[in-house]
């Protein structure tokens, strides 16, 4: 919807022209002075002031009063006649009001007037106020930037202008009326100490000249009004209703005027002789049993958070701000307590550092389209809503809601409320349906029989200084076992090994070699603090139980107790870590010996317990693990299951035939290696007689350096008669090809054989030594017709 401005002419034809700019909003307001002379001002005879239109000559409004406003419809006429001016007041302007008009005197003076339209965004707006008989009340009134130093108005309409702040000076806070200007594009009204009189229409504007300029002292003014404050009296204080359950709990926020912020907050039953009670500190929690208070200057509200409702809460109240000199500001809060029992009871969830928890909680049905909300005992402050996406929320069903948080650290352990909110102007109640308990540790320890093990322990950075402790057991009770603390001296225990990362905050504790008795749960203190927090050792026997079959048969596992107790439970679990088997693979245990084809025998007098899996399959192979456990201490061991395909009638065929192939593949590798070494022999033999004869070859090295052209490879052939043949038969021939570049420290041959006819096989082996090894490579390739 648009928003017009009219801008109005004001010229005096007789003399002097002078011409005001007004500006006025469509639906707000405009007042003006028609200026006369002074013989005018008690002339009795022409004493009639008129305000018409020009362009249907139709009177507005006229008076023949003087110092008394007429009202006719939106037009109000006042002649001041010691002042020597006729004051115009039109209100609710609107686009059809565009148009000349004249005011004026019969037959004595007159002045011609014409609207104009502009546009600005903040006007024509009415706000509706309610006070309370007593108290005290401030709202704002925006005005357009261009008016950052013109005069601010308060005006009433019952009234003469109640004040007129001027640019020069500031409001006395002590007085009734009071303004201050920001100068930020508003300024601030109050009015204190309110009587059945305050109430009506109040008007915000400001005062102009015929230009946008600051105001001079000579300047001919109007007064462009921007807001109307609509302020209803009530000697009676809002009341809201409240409705809860017992056994469930409430936050509410009363919210108050910006200039309260700083003032004391308080909560009172509004019963005969009940006291105030008042918040202790700002920005921080108070306790007062089961009810907590939090003074909130930063949002200017109050928040009040009960638990665990009762009967005895079933009162209503006052959540309110302390005025000095002026009462107390305050909203009544009517809690009723239903005592049928609609929650269900506290759910504990626990969670690991760095790794996300997923909080499920209940609602009404109901309210399925209201903003839910999750709050934390004792720090509701930081509420988690689905509105400001502190967390991720997510509809499960109708009437249940899952709040994740991700990565959990040590602050995120504690109580938790969650349910939804219902929201007026200045208040607004959250009802907490579901109680949930989050407590965090760290990931369990995997600790290997005569290995060693770290426990690590996270602590908040100011408790830098403090002393940590590490104890086998809650280190709050009193038999507890304490494995070090940061200030002893740990000589008298060689296998603990402490150190306090302060830069990191982390107090770290090794175990070295780890025995089944060191399996445990183990906490983490800091002295004077109640966060404790824990983490499990298991421990990993060394022995490893392998167990190979085939698929179809049955696999008989036997584990051996490492505590014979009736106390500890055994379990057998599928998982490639202990940790993740423990936690999501268990099938079979002593409580549940039995799991479709698992079962689990315990032979206490024999010292085993006995898994037995039937009907195996080869996705049955994998990792597994026999396990312990008493009151969170896991003994765990190893078992490595290989479940083998059986093999029928065709599988038998093929792996005969796989087999002679290999088996004639390695005859024909013997035969190989055997004339390689024969050719290896022939080869030094022609080397041996070529020496004597004087012959050099290029792997002298004297006579590579003496002739650079000389051959890089000398090829020698030696033909090798099979016995078995004739001297017509097909011959093999070895070949020999020395290294182009010879060294100390590098000697090669590549000897192959070749054998032509009907089939062919290529073998070639490479010998070959360098500092650090000897090696032959045999490679045969066989090319058949």
């Amino acid at each position: 919807m648009r928003t017009f401005i009219i801008t109005i002419l004001f010229c005096l034809i007789s003399g002097q022209v002078l011409c005001f700019k007004v500006t006025g909003c469509i639906g707000g307001s405009v007042i003006f002075k028609c200026m006369y002379k002074k013989k005018y001002q008690f002339d009795s005879q022409r004493k009639g002031k008129y305000f018409y239109r020009n362009d249907t000559s139709t009177e507005v409004g006229s008076t023949d009063v003087q110092d008394e406003w007429v009202h006719k419809g939106r037009l109000s006429l006042y002649d001041d006649k010691n002042g020597g001016f006729f004051k115009v007041f039109l209100r609710n302007l609107s686009k059809e009001d565009h148009g000349k008009y004249t005011c004026g005197q019969h037959q004595s003076w007159s002045h011609n007037v014409e609207l104009k339209l502009s546009n600005y965004s903040c006007c024509a707006t009415s706000v509706f106020l309610t006070g309370y008989l007593g108290q005290t009340v401030t709202f704002n009134c925006e005005y357009p930037h261009i008016f950052k130093k013109h005069a601010k108005v308060f005006y009433s309409l019952e009234r003469d202008p109640v004040h007129v702040l001027n640019t020069s000076h500031s409001s006395n806070k002590l007085e009734k009326f009071s303004l201050y200007d920001s100068h930020v594009d508003y300024f601030n009204v109050t009015i204190r100490n309110l009587t059945p009189n305050d109430g009506g229409i109040y008007l915000c504007g400001v005062e102009r000249d015929k230009s946008d300029n600051q105001l001079s002292q000579t300047s001919k003014t109007h007064i462009s009004f921007i807001k109307e404050i609509h302020l209803n009296l009530s000697d009676q204080i809002t009341s809201v209703m409240v409705q809860a359950c017992s056994s469930e709990s409430v936050l509410i926020k009363c919210k108050f005027p910006p200039q309260n912020k700083g003032n004391r907050k308080f909560i009172q039953k509004v019963a005969v002789d009940s006291q105030k009670t008042f918040t202790n500190s700002q920005n921080s929690w108070d306790q007062y049993g089961n009810v907590f208070l939090y003074d909130d200057t930063s949002e200017g509200f109050l928040m009040v958070f009960m638990k665990e409702l009762t009967a005895a809460n079933d009162e209503t109240y006052r959540c309110g701000v302390e005025i000095p000199y002026n009462g107390d500001l305050f909203t009544e809060v009517k809690l009723r307590v239903n005592q049928v029992n609609n929650s269900s009871a506290s759910r504990l969830t626990t969670a690991y550092i760095g790794e996300s928890v997923h909080l499920t909680c209940n609602y009404s049905e109901k309210l399925n389209k209201t903003v839910k909300h999750i709050c934390k005992e004792k720090e509701c402050k930081d509420i988690c809503s689905s509105e400001n996406k502190r967390c991720w929320f997510s509809e499960r069903s109708a009437g249940v809601f899952t709040v994740s948080i991700s990565n959990v650290t040590l602050r995120d352990a504690g109580v938790y409320w969650c349910g939804t909110e219902t929201s007026e102007e200045y208040f607004t109640f959250i009802s907490l349906t579901s109680k949930l308990e989050l407590t965090v540790s760290m990931p369990p320890v995997i600790g290997h029989e005569g290995n060693s093990a770290d426990i690590r322990c996270p602590y908040n950075p100011d408790h830098k200084k403090e002393v940590k402790s590490l104890c086998k057991g809650k280190c709050s009770i009193q038999d507890i076992h304490t494995i070090i603390r940061s200030d002893e001296d740990h000589v008298n225990k060689p296998n603990i090994l402490p150190n306090n990362d302060a830069i990191n905050n982390l107090f770290t504790v090794t175990i070295t070699n780890l025995t089944a008795e060191d399996a445990g749960i183990y906490w983490c203190a800091v002295k004077n603090s109640l966060n404790y927090i824990s983490t499990e050792l298991m421990i990993v026997m060394r022995d490893v139980v392998t167990h190979s079959q085939t698929s179809g048969g049955s696999a008989s596992i036997n584990c051996e107790n490492m505590r014979n107790s009736s106390r500890h439970e055994r379990f057998f679990c599928k998982g490639r870590q202990p940790s993740n088997c423990v936690r999501d693979g268990v099938q079979v245990s002593s409580e549940r010996s039995s799991n479709g084809r698992l079962s689990l025998n315990d032979k206490r007098s024999v010292g085993v317990f006995t898994v037995s899996i039937t009907n195996l399959r080869v996705e049955d192979s994998g990792t597994y693990w026999c396990g312990e456990e008493s009151s969170g201490s896991f003994i765990l061991t190893q078992v490595q299951l290989s479940v083998k395909r059986e093999m029928n009638l065709s599988d038998t065929k093929t792996e005969t035939v796989l087999e002679r192939e290999q088996s004639g593949f390695f005859v024909i590798i013997a035969v190989s290696v055997g004339l390689i070494l024969l050719a290896v022999g022939l080869v030094l033999l022609f080397k041996l007689r070529c020496n004597r004869n004087g012959i050099h070859s290029s792997i002298n090295r004297g006579d590579k350096r003496n002739n650079d052209m000389a051959p890089n490879a000398v090829d020698e052939y030696e033909e090798i008669k099979d016995g078995r043949h004739d001297s017509t038969s097909t011959p093999f021939f070895s070949t020999v090809q020395f290294p182009s570049n010879s060294s100390d420290v590098l000697l090669y041959a590549a000897v192959s054989f070749h054998k032509h006819e009907d089939s062919l096989t290529d073998d070639t082996v490479t010998f070959s030594k360098d500092i650090n090894s000897d090696y032959a490579t045999v490679s045969r390739r066989t090319t058949q017709n």
